[in-house]
């Protein structure tokens, strides 16, 4: 009788502590939207807060990769999510798993829908489509949308999602129809943009992005099924006019570091890429989205190869058209000063580290991380 009490209570302890929602919690909700215009299906997840200081939150649209799905990058989700962002997730019908799930000739698939959406034109269109509910949604007062601040939209993407993210930016479409450009994108995020020559200079395609932005790429990025070789990822970086952009290139980066893998030897060492986009992610955002100085100064200072552990290269092009400045900041030497700038930058992400909760085992791929590297 007397163990039976004992299991009892231990089993009511056990549920009020699971009850309680952390602070940094994060919930979901799952739709699946209609075109009427495109008739086209569009499902989206969309990831917020569980606490919400009571300000409107920024918002930030990711697009998958060729092949991917909704739930790709999904520890970026997760991530921006605790930072105080609505991270909205799209899945593109046409160039989602679904081209490649139950097939044999997998490889074959991917060449075909990357042929039918190299120009990135349906996904972009995805992406005014989903703008445009959320405000409808907004306007009529949704339990979740009605938090969202529409003045403070971010896009971001991989693969074939960048491609997408940059044309909602201002992009020059390659297949020479009408622009996709949405004003109300005011920064984008483009990991592994691919890069198609179409008869126009990169100058005139890339130039008209006028939005923070931040370019991600490895040196072993080059595509899987597309033309685009790895030296060629960074052409909209140096081929923009715009102040306030960002290079990150990982040293032996490749293609599939953003998504990750399932069945490779690598796979684990993708996590440790992994959590160097969500740092670096998390701070671009944060400086533009939430005008936070601390990560502007992080972005703009020394403190950015903190973010990176000496895994990757940054160059940047900040300040005003007057007094604007491009630099490479190289990962840090072994010299004492070198150890103390990395040790004040990973005791600064130290601190915030519960503020990443994407799971449990990534809580713990991020203490071995910053425990391995710094």
């Amino acid at each position: 009788m007397k163990n039976s009490f004992v299991f009892f209570a231990f089993v009511c302890v056990v549920f009020m502590i699971l009850s309680v929602p952390k602070a940094n919690a994060v919930n979901s909700v799952y739709f699946i939207w209609h075109d009427a215009v495109r008739n086209r299906t569009v499902p989206v997840k969309i990831f917020y807060p569980v606490k919400n200081s009571g300000e409107k939150l920024p918002v930030i649209v990711f697009s998958h990769g060729l092949g991917g799905s909704i739930d790709c990058c999904s520890y970026l989700a997760h991530a921006w999510a605790t930072q105080g962002f609505a991270a909205v997730f799209l899945q593109h019908s046409g160039s989602d798993e679904n081209i490649w799930k139950g097939k044999i000739l997998i490889l074959n698939e991917f060449k075909k829908s990357y042929q039918q959406n190299w120009n990135g034109r349906t996904r972009a269109e995805d992406i005014k489509f989903v703008l445009d509910y959320l405000e409808q949604l907004c306007v009529e007062n949704h339990s979740v949308v009605s938090q969202f601040d529409f003045n403070r939209i971010g896009v971001g993407g991989y693969d074939l999602g960048c491609l997408a993210s940059l044309l909602v930016a201002g992009q020059v479409p390659s297949d020479k129809g009408d622009s996709l450009y949405d004003s109300r994108i005011k920064a984008v995020l483009a990991m592994s943009p691919p890069i198609r020559y179409v008869g126009k200079s990169f100058q005139e395609i890339y130039s008209p992005i006028d939005i923070p932005a931040l370019f991600i790429t490895g040196t072993e990025d080059d595509s899987i099924v597309g033309p685009t070789k790895a030296y060629q990822r960074r052409i909209p970086f140096d081929s923009m006019n715009c102040n306030n952009r960002y290079l990150v290139t990982f040293q032996g980066g490749d293609h599939r570091i953003y998504g990750g893998r399932i069945f490779s030897l690598s796979a684990r060492n993708d996590q440790r890429f992994q959590l160097a986009i969500i740092r670096v992610s998390s701070y671009f955002w944060k400086s533009v989205l939430q005008n936070d100085a601390n990560a502007e100064m992080v972005l703009n200072g020394y403190g950015f190869q903190g973010l990176l552990g000496g895994m990757a290269t940054v160059e940047r092009h900040i300040g005003t058209t007057e007094t604007d400045t491009t630099e490479i900041v190289q990962p840090p030497n072994n010299t004492e000063e070198s150890k103390t700038q990395k040790t004040e930058s990973i005791e600064e992400f130290t601190e915030s580290v519960e503020n990443f909760p994407v799971t449990q085992i990534y809580r713990q791929i991020i203490r071995k991380f910053t425990n391995e590297t710094f």
